[in-house]
């Protein structure tokens, strides 16, 4: 049992969903049927994914995503093309703030059109399915899980405690929010205005940094 709870926990671990999770909290509109929505296309997904490994083993693939993977970040001129990619990137950036000083402001969305139930399933879903850790950790989980027992019931059972681990600190989450509705109002509408921010000056800052420090690989770290 703690196995299957650590898998959740590990599985749970994605910046997307954390991002999705945050966003949603810090709107505070309809809450608790999008955070279903989202949860549940988690839950699905880990579920498809855990049926289509049943008597595969992914380690092969992975391993070799993983050196694949190594060979292009080691690789000195994909360092050098996107650095300059990102670094051209930038100054475009720049040139659109000076053409467009203010980006036209957004319409108001009603409460219900934040965000239609369905994207938050599919994000759910993909989240649980894409990754290189997904493949071995749901690899395992239900090898754990068929281990447990002969009893249907009983693997059930025990799928069903990496599902509570794997969705718990979300609800865990959403349960502490709604325990304090002065600050979730006061973050809500701290949110509201960052949303109304033109961001591209953040976009070229992130861009220049990573553009030079792709090209100071490329020129100085590579051999």
């Amino acid at each position: 049992m703690p196995t299957l709870i650590g898998f959740g926990l590990a599985r749970g671990l994605s910046p997307a969903l954390y991002g999705a999770t945050a966003d949603i909290l810090a709107r505070n509109q309809n809450v608790r049927a999008r955070m279903t929505w989202l949860l549940t296309g988690l839950a699905s997904g880990a579920t498809a994914l855990a049926l289509a490994l049943h008597g595969v083993n992914p380690a092969n693939l992975v391993d070799q995503v993983h050196r694949r993977g190594d060979a292009v970040v080691e690789n000195r001129d994909v360092d050098l093309v996107v650095g300059v990619l990102l670094l051209a990137l930038a100054c475009a950036m720049v040139l659109w703030v000076r053409v467009v000083p203010e980006l036209p402001r957004r319409p108001e969305r009603a409460p219900d059109q934040s965000s239609p139930p369905a994207a938050l399933f599919v994000l759910g879903f993909t989240s649980a399915v894409i990754g290189l850790t997904t493949l071995p950790i749901m690899y395992l989980t239900g090898r754990l899980v068929e281990s447990v027992s002969t009893d249907p019931v009983v693997r059930v059972c025990a799928y069903l405690v990496f599902l509570v681990a794997l969705i718990g600190p979300f609800v865990l989450l959403a349960w502490v929010w709604s325990r304090f509705p002065v600050a979730t109002r006061k973050v809500t509408a701290a949110y509201e205005r960052m949303l109304g921010w033109d961001t591209r000056w953040v976009a070229f800052a992130v861009m220049t940094v990573g553009g030079v420090a792709l090209v100071g690989f490329a020129t100085l770290l590579h051999r």
